[in-house]
């Protein structure tokens, strides 16, 4: 992909490549030796380093601010461990669901969302957006068991290890981090070419820069809830983007071509560009080469098709065409058919090469009479787009349930939020790809009949580059829309570019750096708990402790050195804060009150502390390795459409691993770690036979084909979940019990956020069948009761029909913009409010308490922990991990 606008430019520019918009070549461009040609941007260059340092510093500063303005409101900007890495764990639905949508929302999502449109017409865009909005639906239901089971966890690994030990957790930590790994570079892939693309700028910079200065500053600063202000910015810049975007192509003027500025102009356009492929780009053997030049026929015929007259008039017949043997020539086998551009079409019988290897055979039209299937771009019935479907839902499973960025996204909701957040994110994250990908796709096929785009034709190259919103917006809009499109690409990148970054950091403080380089470091906390749990005793029925013996179980962890030093009233009246906040019926549960004491105990201590100093690092190095990864891939000449393709049958084989981590408690540890590594093998087997078996060779082309993808992709995920699931239900761990991870996971120097009326139990299994419930209702209606109904029997849009489908389109795209954009800000502002009113009162008590010098329960109790001898602990407790 590296060098593919250079190639572009010298095909377009120095070989007179002006034939694809059909209009004639009658001049040549003469190069001295040594030149290259260079093809035009719509923006000049000083325009992508605006955007990328200026509007990066900017956003930062933004966000920066907002967060210390929070942190204010909320009560002191003292930032723990566990906050950086999991947003205080009290987000509400709104701002949750535009994280997701945020996160979700890659520079793919607009740039191959649109390549699918262009490639297959109106069933891509559908695909596409409903393939990848399944999985966020579907895990709603991991979300909601997390904040049940395990709300104690920054990663899902810290699940792993606390079930199945240290072989299963190295063996997710590497899924784990391989899935950041390719996200990372299809973000920076897509938008680093876009980019220059569009302005001119160095690619390397680029992909260097964004990490560093859009997205690095502002998350090492206020870690994970400074990710999901910039994300909700992010999403209401891009939603506002897209649908201006779908106004000017559906909605405006036009120009004198009349192939946009309506859904019937577009509509045309979608006829004209078919008929272009198949009577002027399609030759027969005696003039094959002569006629227009079409690119990428292959990938939509065998679309639905109607039936045209030798003339070029449609008929009301409808037809199809079927794939030949790779070796039943339409043509003499010595035509050279390269597979793009031009194509033989038989002198006896309807019958197409589209490349040496792909032979199409028509039924439904009179060849006799001189009639001709023409396939369409107009109908969901479209086998290429089906598959497409297939391979892009399966492929996704692996980038949402093994990306630690949505695990963290369910650890910082609400528990009463997680599941709407995660159901509106997903039904809202849908018009993203639908609107971007039916407005520029279809408008970027429907442009490559225009007569004077020149360099800017967008070729299935350029397309399967990422590059057709941004020819098109710049034909379309000019200047003005190249720069909308370069800063709706720039939110996109840095919203997910952001959570990468805090996910990768979690990943490497608490499963390897806390884990295995420095274990030592929680030692000392081990060694506190079981003093706390020997001390508590003597004071806990049932699992809890009576307000009136909290003073006397502290002066017996005094007695027991629990405490190192007296702690100041200031300290005490955050205590009494927590320990009234948790307090039921003149009782608090045992846990609460460790928790509460362990961060009194964490905040003087050097846990925490060393924790968060190396979460930032860790930061500023994924940052700095976002940078190669996108520059070495670049330099392999990877595509971004092959990159995507690919990633299922790379990661899918651990979406059943994980899921069965927090869904079936008699998981096995060592068949979830098979099922990992065995899906992985059946996945690589299964892709490189299937291109075997297609092409007869293995190669990065045949790889990149549609059946060895949804092979590849079907044997990694249902292979690892089918041998994680059987070897359990064989061989079922009888030992474990959920209540162990809270147990097996404590946490560093937080607590957890008490839990509201909304939040019990009981409430909360019925949010368990309420994700079960709404996810699978709307997965079958997304997967098989709006698009296998209209791919069967639909046929050929008829232009009041298409219109229909664009008036839904910019419907479900305005709706939803309406939603993610004023249900998160009124959640911020009611939170402030709440927050500035609790902290107000806080402020009041310890001022009271710091005047008194002592610190009050709400019972009107006195809590004082004075250490007579400050001396630290003589020993520090060994104790195995928990």
């Amino acid at each position: 992909m590296a060098g593919t606008s250079r190639t572009e430019g010298l095909l377009l520019l120095g070989l007179g490549f002006l034939p694809m918009a059909r209009a004639a070549v009658d001049t040549c461009i003469v190069y001295n030796r040594g030149e290259e040609p260079v093809a035009e941007t719509a923006l000049d260059e000083g325009w992508g380093w605006f955007v990328v340092v200026g509007f990066g510093l900017f956003f930062t500063l933004v966000t920066i601010g907002t967060t210390r303005a929070e942190q204010s409101v909320m009560g002191g900007s003292t930032m723990s461990s566990e906050q950086f890495n999991t947003g205080g764990r009290n987000v509400g639905p709104g701002l949750t669901a535009a994280v997701i949508v945020s996160q979700w929302t890659w520079a793919a999502t607009l740039l191959m969302s649109s390549n699918m449109g262009w490639r297959v017409g109106i069933s891509g865009p559908f695909w596409y957006a409903s393939g990848a909005t399944v999985q966020i639906l579907l895990f709603a239901v991991l979300a909601i068991q997390v904040k049940r089971r395990a709300p104690h966890m920054r990663t899902f690994m810290e699940v792993v290890k606390a079930r199945f030990g240290t072989t299963t957790h190295c063996v997710m930590i590497c899924f784990a981090l391989l899935t950041n790994c390719i996200v990372t570079s299809m973000l920076l892939l897509g938008g680093a070419s876009t980019i220059s693309d569009l302005t001119g700028m160095s690619k390397i910079w680029a992909a260097f820069l964004i990490p560093l200065l859009s997205c690095w500053i502002y998350t090492m600063h206020g870690g994970l809830r400074a990710t999901f202000f910039a994300s909700y910015v992010h999403t209401t810049i891009i939603f506002l983007m897209l649908i201006i975007f779908g106004f000017t192509v559906y909605g405006g003027s036009g120009d004198s071509s009349g192939l946009y500025g309506s859904p019937s102009k577009v509509y045309n356009g979608l006829e004209k560009a078919s008929i272009q492929g198949f009577f002027s780009a399609t030759q027969p053997e005696q003039t094959f080469g002569t006629g227009g030049y079409f690119s990428s026929l292959g990938s939509y015929i065998l679309n639905d098709g109607t039936c045209y007259s030798s003339g070029a008039t449609a008929l009301e017949k409808s037809c199809s065409f079927r794939k030949l043997a790779r070796d039943e020539w339409c043509c003499s086998s010595d035509v050279a058919v390269k597979g793009d551009g031009h194509y033989c079409r038989a002198s006896t019988k309807d019958c197409i090469d589209v490349s040496e290897t792909e032979h199409f055979e028509s039924s439904g039209c009179d060849f006799g009479a001189g009639e001709r299937c023409v396939t369409s771009f107009l109908t969901m019935g479209s086998p290429s787009g089906l598959l497409f479907g297939i391979t892009n839902i399966v492929g996704n499973f692996g980038t949402v349930f093994v990306d630690q960025s949505y695990w963290q996204s369910a650890v910082a909701a609400k528990p009463k939020s997680a599941v709407r957040g995660f159901l509106i994110g997903g039904l809202v994250w849908f018009a993203v790809p639908f609107c971007m990908a039916t407005t520029t796709g279809l408008a970027g096929r429907a442009l490559t009949t225009h007569p004077e785009l020149g360099p800017a034709y967008i070729s299935a190259a350029a397309s399967g580059a990422g590059l057709t919103p941004a020819r098109v917006l710049s034909k379309v809009m000019g200047s003005s829309g190249a720069f909308i499109l370069l800063l709706q690409l720039f939110m996109a990148i840095t919203s997910t570019g952001s959570a990468e970054i805090i996910a990768v950091s979690s990943i490497l403080t608490y499963d390897i750096y806390y884990t295995y380089l420095n274990p030592e470091l929680k030692s000392s906390r081990n060694g506190l708990r079981l003093i706390f749990q020997e001390a508590v005793v003597a004071f806990e029925e049932s699992g809890r402790v009576a307000v009136s013996s909290v003073q006397a179980l502290l002066d017996a962890l005094v007695t027991a050195r629990f405490f190192e030093k007296s702690v100041p009233v200031e300290e005490m009246g955050l205590l009494t804060n927590a320990l009234d906040s948790f307090t039921v019926d003149g009782s608090i549960a045992t846990k609460d009150v460790y928790a509460a004491l362990n961060r009194v105990v964490s905040s003087s201590g050097h846990e925490g502390a060393i924790l968060l100093r190396v979460s930032k690092f860790f930061t500023a190095v994924f940052a700095i390795f976002m940078g190669f990864l996108a520059v070495f891939l670049q330099t392999l000449g990877f595509s971004l459409g092959w990159v995507y393709m690919s990633m299922g049958v790379i990661i899918g084989s651990a979406v059943g691993p994980a899921c069965l981590t927090i869904l079936m408690e008699r998981a096995n540890g060592l068949f979830i770690s098979a099922g990992a590594i065995g899906g992985l093998v059946l996945g690589l087997l299964g892709w490189c036979i299937q291109a075997q078996l297609d092409s007869g060779e293995i190669s990065y082309n045949s790889l990149g084909q549609d059946w060895p993808w949804v092979v590849g992709n079907l044997c990694a995920i249902l292979g690892g979940f089918l041998i994680s699931l059987v070897g359990s239900l064989i061989f079922p761990d009888t030992t474990f019990k959920w209540e162990m991870l809270n147990e097996r996971i404590p946490l560093v120097d937080d607590i957890e956020p008490p839990k509201d009326d909304e939040e019990t139990d009981s409430k909360l299994s019925r949010q368990v069948k309420l994700a079960i419930g709404a996810s699978l209702v709307l997965t079958f209606v997304l997967l098989v009761l709006w698009p296998l109904p209209m791919h069967g029997a639909a046929g050929v849009f008829s232009e009041g029909g298409f219109t229909a489908w664009i008036v839904l389109e910019m419907g479900w795209a305005i709706i939803a913009g309406c939603v993610i954009i004023i249900l998160p800000i009124t959640e911020i502002i009611r939170d402030f409010r709440q927050a500035a009113k609790v902290s107000r009162e806080h402020a009041i008590k310890a001022v009271q308490a710091s005047k008194a010098s002592k610190a009050v329960l709400k019972d009107g109790q006195e809590l004082t922990i004075t250490v007579t001898a400050e001396v630290k602990l003589e020993k520090e407790v060994p104790v195995a991990e928990l």
